[in-house]
């Protein structure tokens, strides 16, 4: 049911070949005979015949797992973890929530492909494959008869039961009743063994008895499992103990079905999970993501750094087949007391700078916004790169996450991710000059909804999805990057919340007079040439129209 650390059984089986010195094939040893052993016939219960527990396709528990472990002699702490499954056999799916030490981390299980997407406290992901055909491991995938790759039954996953004669058969022994944690229950044992490592783990599981009504459960067809004690083993045929293993589970909340919501079963926010070769990825336009030639937008940004939420209105008018194409944006700079609003027309790659608070507009030639810390000013930041976001996305580089809720519960959207790797250039904050270095990448994630969620698509096109509602960046790095270890990552954010998307220009919204001097009374509009010297020669760099007002 549960992996264990890979490197604490290498170290197992290399014991085992340095102490299994014994000239006893493997095939004649059944096991541990101080905890079970898998003679034949097994031996039966005692006790009269009981039902075997029966077990749904779709269920959802949670698990107290504690750990004792015995190395020779040494006696290692004790270890409590938590555990959230969400089990489906139909869907082939798995997802499992583990909590030690207050880190948690989600494995997403995808059989078929056999892959797991492991997001390490929401912070970053790492995918890995799926075991397969091993019987000691409920986790593992099993091949069906029509080949395909497969979860197992959740008697297999549970490591309780197995009856495919294409498997090691193993079947419980009724031990009889108890009571466990107030619950009187029905107890089985199951003996697992692994002649390849000479282990044997003894399991002994206990069910709710059927007349007892367990809170929480939807469907009293199934068994509800509620304890179990599991005991494990490394002993050498020659009698020499390697390892010893003692644990408890407690399970809590168990139903039959899945009760979760859509957004319990997503995968954290903001994080690109990268499977390599063969994984489908997609570009916005497949999905049914696109900005229109023309919208307005208003933009709401916060980062990691500010608890503070900072705002600006966004525009852009792109001509028929990119003949023109301009992007406006109003902020109000930090000190300030009312807006800038900055143009930039890139097919005459010129941007106006207006300052409505003394009637200034600066005329630059270029369009090219200068260095920028992403996370002490993310409203430039966004212009500065708003290729990746609106004008040129990456393209075939987005996993496709599914639909959840955002801001809140009010909208559902689709959720599309992608990563840029060496992005953004690190910016020294004091200086505002590039230092050189890069961040290693960062994961970027698009919310997108509709405006009419229950319209229907043409059938030969792909439902659009046209209205924004978020973009997440999460930024990585390594504080030693010679030597980068997933603990020392450094991590920031950066969002971005639209609202009022619209689709509509008015006729000003360009009009660089217009905004200079709207709402001013004005005798005349003053341009001047500013002169800067490079090299023997004067060149003009920029012009400065300026309203005088009338007193």
């Amino acid at each position: 049911m549960h992996r264990r650390s890979g490197g604490f059984f290498l170290l197992l089986l290399f014991i085992a070949k340095y102490q299994a010195q014994n000239p006893t094939s493997p095939a004649d040893w059944n096991g541990d005979p101080n905890l079970c052993t898998v003679n034949s016939p097994v031996t039966s219960s005692p006790l009269p015949a009981q039902q075997m527990p029966r077990f749904p396709k779709r269920a959802e528990f949670a698990l107290q797992r504690v750990e004792n472990k015995h190395l020779f002699n040494l006696t290692l702490p004790s270890e409590m973890t938590m555990y959230e499954y969400l089990y489906d056999y139909d869907a082939n799916k798995l997802i499992i929530v583990k909590n030690k030490n207050g880190i948690i981390d989600t494995e997403y299980y995808y059989y078929g492909p056999n892959k797991i997407s492991t997001y390490f406290g929401g912070e970053f992901c790492r995918v890995s494959d799926i075991s397969t055909n091993n019987d000691m491991d409920g986790t593992s995938a099993i091949k069906l008869p029509d080949g395909t790759w497969h979860i197992r039954p959740l008697n297999e996953f549970l490591l309780f039961s197995n009856d495919d004669p294409r498997r090691p058969v193993v079947t419980p022994i009724y031990l009889g009743t108890d009571l466990i944690r107030e619950i009187p229950v029905h107890q089985w044992q199951s003996c697992y063994i692994s002649k390849t490592d000479y282990r044997t783990v003894r399991r002994i599981w206990s069910f709710a008895q059927e007349k007892f009504i367990m809170p929480g459960a939807t469907d009293g067809s199934f068994s509800v499992p509620v304890h179990a004690l599991i005991s494990a083993s490394v002993v050498f045929p020659n009698g020499t103990q390697v390892v010893e293993v003692d644990e408890e589970f407690n399970v809590f909340a168990f139903r039959s079905g899945i009760m979760e919501s859509i957004d319990a079963l997503s995968p954290p926010k903001g994080v690109f999970c990268a499977s390599g070769p063969g994984q489908n990825l997609v570009s916005l336009k497949d999905a049914g993501v696109s900005w229109p030639n023309h919208f307005s937008v208003r933009v709401e940004t916060s980062t990691s750094r500010s608890s503070q939420w900072e705002r600006f209105h966004l525009r852009y008018d792109q001509g028929r087949e990119s003949s023109s194409k301009r992007l406006r944006y109003d902020y109000m700079p930090p000190g300030s007391e009312d807006f800038t609003t900055v143009i930039h027309d890139y097919t005459d790659d010129i941007t106006y700078i207006i300052d409505r608070r003394v009637g200034t507009c600066n005329i630059n030639k270029g369009v090219e916004v200068p260095a920028v810390s992403s996370i002490r000013d993310p409203i430039r930041f966004f212009i500065k790169h708003e290729a990746y976001f609106i004008f040129n996305p990456p393209e075939k580089a987005w996993e496709f996450n599914g639909v959840r809720s955002c801001r809140g519960n009010a909208i559902k959207c689709t959720i599309l991710t992608t990563s840029i790797d060496n992005f953004p250039t690190i910016v020294d904050p004091d200086t505002g000059m590039e230092t050189g270095e890069t961040w290693a990448a960062t994961n970027i994630e698009y919310g997108w909804s509709v405006r009419a969620p229950f319209a229907t698509a043409a059938p030969d096109q792909v439902k659009q999805f046209d209205y924004p509602v978020s973009l997440q960046l999460k930024m990585y790095r390594f504080r030693d990057p010679a030597n980068p270890t997933p603990v020392s990552i450094i991590t920031e954010d950066i969002e971005y919340e639209f609202y009022e998307m619209s689709h509509e220009m008015k006729p000003f919204d360009f009009d660089v007079i217009s905004r200079v001097y709207n709402n001013m009374t004005y005798t005349k509009i003053k341009y001047a040439v500013l002169q800067v010297t490079t090299g023997s020669a004067p060149k003009p760099t920029a012009k400065i129209c300026r309203i005088v007002n009338r007193l």
